[in-house]
């Protein structure tokens, strides 16, 4: 299993030293230069079919969290942690800590063209601060073909830490 973590010039120290501590061969990939670059990095990721854990930049895992996922079977996973006063399993389910599995990619070779395709009030298609309800919106909800049956989440892992503070571009006190 892949490990990436995605981060721009607002990464917590925190999140970095966990990651070189409980994760030493993670893959960073700097995504300061556009916003869309997130979205743009997944779709790569989702393309080559290779199962792949997302750590965001503001995300503080533990020892057993690497372990645990790489272990799970399941083809959609994540680790609860909170973010405005809200548990992830809210809104758009959040990426800070989640798991796609090569079987899902494999059966849905589209789905994270299509979710960066969706469009989200208040921010262009692909913006990196939509990707979760775009991912959880259509996981959920499932495609047009047999093959595109909506997706369950597992998020019974153990939880991991996340600065708290308001969203780096204000847009959920505006929304």
């Amino acid at each position: 299993m892949r490990v990436i973590y995605p981060y721009t010039e607002k990464r917590t120290e925190e999140s970095w030293v966990a990651l070189v501590r409980y994760a030493p061969g993670g893959e960073t990939f700097y995504l300061g230069e556009s916003d869309l670059a997130y979205g743009e990095l997944l779709e790569r990721l989702w393309a080559k079919g290779e199962t792949f854990l997302v750590v965001e930049h503001d995300i503080i895992i533990g020892r057993d969290t690497i372990p645990e996922f790489a272990t799970c079977e399941e083809e959609w996973c994540s680790a609860p942690y909170t973010y405005f006063d809200q548990p992830v399993t809210t809104s758009g389910g959040g990426l800070g800590c989640t798991k796609f599995g090569a079987e899902l990619m494999a059966r849905w070779p589209t789905m994270m063209h299509q979710a960066n395709q969706l469009p989200c009030v208040g921010h262009a298609n692909g913006h990196w601060c939509t990707r979760d309800l775009a991912i959880y919106t259509i996981l959920r909800a499932g495609g047009n073909f047999a093959s595109q049956y909506p997706a369950r989440r597992h998020d019974t892992h153990t939880e991991v830490g996340h600065r708290a503070g308001l969203c780096a571009h204000g847009c959920k006190d505006t929304l």
